[in-house]
């Protein structure tokens, strides 16, 4: 009974601590003044994709233009307001140049890339790698985009008529050979060979993993993670890009060998060869405009590129690269399949550019497809592959226009796919209606109400080879076939309970008819 009674007290006392830390913890929107919701981000995640939870955040804190919630334990900031948007992306963006998601690079080397960066080093190598993404080089990759782009039309022309597919997993697929082809020099053989090794690896790339939502949401000492397998990226993932790209650097060094892939540019950065190898006129332009955003209250030190670091960054253009791209490209034709007249113009657009291109698909000619670039507007708009942006506070930030400071390492969310659904920016946001992006509407419409690449320095950096990639594969997809919407797809659609993307639960599943 002792016993008993021992027990039960240590309960309470232990409920009566929980009550008073969370009541305690809950006091910091109050004390700093900020509007907040109550609950946390956390357990909604739970119940609901983060997309969703998010732009219900976003909706609950109307019409502030900036509130609260809890993640965990820890204070999250939900900035509503495009104005306050760009202050915080560009004009403050020295406040906030982190995104607030901490590596250790004895446990996650390959995570170590790019996108988790912080700081000097994350500056000098974006200010390196911004010369590997210039027009001229998206220009030299260009003709081993177009073979994957022919090898789709094949697989295409060979889907039985009239039966279900899943254009999800066939663009995932097709982008996992660009990929392949473009950063590694490798022939995947995806799009023949769904279970290819390539392929297996992009699926696990973008599985959920349990053990990464705990590296990313608790501060685990380095060696507890090392021993329990805590990794953000899976372990045997990384293995397998490192000793890929090991294999093959040396293999190019030794035998001096020049495919112009992704690959050859990050050697020539590594060896400092870029300007001798690689020299196009693109580069200072996209330099000075990043210099002129960055600033300079950052202190210049070297980067040394070695072969885990191009692991690293060609891990994540295959991580960040292939299934954004897929998912784009999967609810493009899945709203072209819903909207057979949009179909129609799009396909009559590039079976025209084609006939006056000597039926050739060329890097010129792609820049006359003007309804298709409104057509993956709408589709990034209404589907935005990362439904938010992340930041952190590098030091105290004074809110424009208020009394209200924001603390030193407070997270602060952007919630793309809640403004992308807003109906102030975008009247009956549920229509998929590409002409909201002719240059007359973009012009009158709000600064920072599109976000679907991120905004300021850290916009993501392969923007212009994603549309590529993307803009290949509708030529092929859609010159020679029409789509139309399977009985087996469920709508609306549901996104997958992940943390972080709004990749489809179900799939996209259509069918190809004749024309």
């Amino acid at each position: 009974m002792n016993f008993y009674n021992s027990s039960i007290l240590v309960v309470l006392s232990f409920a009566i601590y929980l009550y008073w830390y969370f009541k305690k913890t809950f006091k910091f929107f109050e004390k700093h003044g900020i509007p907040y919701v109550k609950g946390n981000m956390t357990l909604r995640s739970f119940r609901k994709p983060l997309a969703d939870v998010h732009r219900d955040l976003y909706r609950e804190l109307e019409p502030h233009k900036f509130g609260g919630v809890f993640n965990m334990m820890k204070p999250n900031i939900i900035v509503r307001d495009p104005k306050l948007i760009k202050q915080i992306l560009i004009r403050d963006f020295s406040f906030f140049s982190d995104r607030g998601i901490d590596i250790d690079e004895n446990t996650d080397p390959l995570a170590h890339h790019l996108f988790t960066m912080k700081g000097d080093d994350w500056k000098n190598l974006r200010i390196k790698l911004t010369t590997i993404f210039t027009s001229g080089k998206m220009k030299m990759m260009f003709p081993l985009l177009i073979t994957c782009g022919k090898n789709l039309h094949k697989i295409i022309d060979d889907l039985p008529y009239d039966e279900s597919f899943d254009a999800k997993d066939l663009f995932a697929r097709y982008t996992s050979d660009a990929i392949g082809s473009c950063a590694f020099g490798l022939e995947t053989g995806s799009l023949e060979n769904p279970n290819s090794e390539f392929r297996m690896m992009g699926k696990k790339f973008s599985e959920f993993r349990i053990k990464s939502l705990i590296r990313v949401l608790l501060p685990i000492p380095s060696r507890l993670a090392k021993l329990l397998d805590l990794t953000l990226i899976d372990s045997n993932l990384q293995k397998y890009f490192k000793d890929m790209v090991d294999t093959t650097v040396k293999y190019r060094e030794k035998n001096n060998i020049t495919r112009n892939d992704f690959l050859d540019l990050m050697i020539a950065l590594k060896n400092n060869t870029m300007l001798q190898k690689f020299q196009d006129t693109g580069d200072l332009e996209d330099l000075q405009k990043l210099l002129e955003q960055i600033g300079d209250k950052f202190v210049k030190s070297d980067v040394v590129m070695t072969n885990v670091s191009l692991a690293a960054q060609a891990l994540l253009f295959f991580g960040a690269g292939s299934d954004t791209a897929s998912t784009t490209l999967a609810y493009a034709l899945l709203e072209l399949s819903l909207n057979p007249a949009m179909q129609d113009k799009l396909r009559q657009e590039i079976n025209h550019v084609l006939a006056t291109n000597d039926d050739q698909f060329t890097y010129e000619a792609m820049k006359q497809t003007k309804y298709m670039d409104m057509v993956i507007a709408e589709t990034l708009r209404k589907y935005p592959p990362a439904p938010t942006l992340m930041r952190k506070s590098n030091e105290n930030y004074k809110i424009l226009n208020t009394n209200i400071i924001i603390p030193a390492g407070t997270s602060i969310t952007i919630p793309i796919f809640g403004i992308h659904s807003d109906e102030k920016y975008y009247d009956n946001p549920e229509e998929f209606r590409p002409e909201r992006f002719t240059k007359e509407e973009v012009a009158k419409r709000m600064n920072y109400t599109y976000l679907p690449f991120g905004g300021g320095p850290r916009v993501c950096i392969a923007e212009r080879f994603a549309k590529i990639k993307v803009k290949i594969a509708m030529v092929y997809a859609l010159k020679d076939f029409s789509y139309r919407v399977s009985p087996q797809m469920k709508l609306p659609v549901e996104f997958e309970k992940n943390y972080g993307t709004t990749g489809p639960r179900d799939g996209v599943h259509l069918i190809k008819q004749r024309l």
